[in-house]
């Protein structure tokens, strides 16, 4: 397929083509909303934004809000190596950025068919407000590890609801009844997502959910260990009962717990959520939930590059996990 020019765009709208590179490039202030709409409006006829392979770049946008959940982690790691092997599989090279969200003016740039074919958005921890930031985007793209229902756009999310349902389930087979959460201070999207899955399944199985058996902690191996060791002491020192077992909302925050239990001499039964690498070293070794980190890149690079023939319709794909059984329930 003939590739559409600027200059091809411009003549068709009676403008220059330096006037087309500012709307496409959505530089804020160059010209008017009007002319603007009307140049992408032109550029949309012609094809401009469904020739596919223009740049042959995809550009990963590593979205952050500071919520310290997002970081050079083991998830992350696996995550990234999938899309890169997938996007040279489809012949392109990945670009990788970083950007917080009070970077308001980096994120509109980021509208640029000029420098990327497509954008793959890690949305771990957008809220709602950051994804409406890119509703009104033409460059394709794709949010990868989060999911709202009623935003039209395409997400890409690990089934979080069901995988902690069913990891709370497996713990009430195995005769647990009165079981803990611990929690993240930091409520991304995904956690909450859990603690519904959590709740659920006690609910099914007929399960009070004690409301001071959830711990809130920070998201990282250390700050967790500290955060519910004092947790514990508390719990000990107000003669309450301890928990049959905790679920984790991920392995980071249930690794943090072992060690503190370890300390405190507290021999509880725990599983976590992701299946990072160090989950199957700790002693004891971590009943997780897996989830397959390259294949979610993999999907991701597959459906942006769908979208650039295709871009109308919408897909929310939801990929599902496995429990991953080890040493801490048994």
């Amino acid at each position: 397929m003939k590739k559409v020019t600027v200059a091809e765009i411009a003549k068709e709208a009676g403008v220059s083509p330096g006037t087309v590179s500012n709307a496409l490039n959505n530089r804020k202030g160059s010209i008017s909303k009007e002319k603007r709409d009307h140049i992408i409006e032109v550029a949309e006829k012609l094809g401009y934004f469904k020739t596919g392979k223009r740049t042959g770049i995809l550009t990963l946008v590593i979205y952050s809000k500071k919520e310290r959940v997002v970081g050079d982690t083991p998830f992350f790691s696996e995550l990234i190596r999938g899309l890169e092997n997938e996007a040279t599989k489809q012949d392109y090279r990945l670009n990788i950025i970083y950007i917080d969200s009070d970077q308001i003016g980096e994120i509109q740039q980021l509208d640029d068919v000029s420098k990327s074919d497509g954008l793959i958005l890690l949305g771990t921890e957008m809220q709602l407000e950051d994804v409406e930031r890119f509703e009104n985007f033409r460059i394709p793209y794709i949010i990868i590890d989060n999911a709202y229902t009623n935003q039209k756009c395409d997400f890409l999310s690990i089934n979080n609801r069901d995988g902690m349902y069913e990891i709370t389930n497996y713990l009430v087979k195995k005769g647990y009844k009165r079981i803990g959460l611990i929690n993240s201070i930091n409520q991304i999207n995904n956690f909450k997502e859990r603690k519904m899955g959590y709740l659920q399944a006690m609910m099914d199985n007929g399960l009070n959910v004690v409301p001071e058996l959830e711990a809130f902690v920070q998201p990282t191996i250390d700050d967790s260990y500290r955060d519910f060791k004092d947790y514990l002491v508390e719990l000990i020192k107000g003669e309450d009962e301890m928990p049959d077992a905790f679920a984790a909302v991920n392995d980071y925050i249930a690794l943090g717990a072992i060690r503190a239990m370890q300390e405190l001499n507290v021999n509880v039964p725990i599983t976590g959520f992701d299946d990072i690498s160090f989950a199957s070293y700790s002693t004891p070794s971590l009943t997780t939930v897996r989830v397959n980190k390259r294949y979610l890149g993999e999907v991701a690079v597959k459906r942006l590059i769908e979208k650039f023939s295709e871009n109308e319709n919408t897909l929310k794909i939801m990929v599902s996990t496995e429990i991953i059984e080890r040493d801490s329930t048994k």
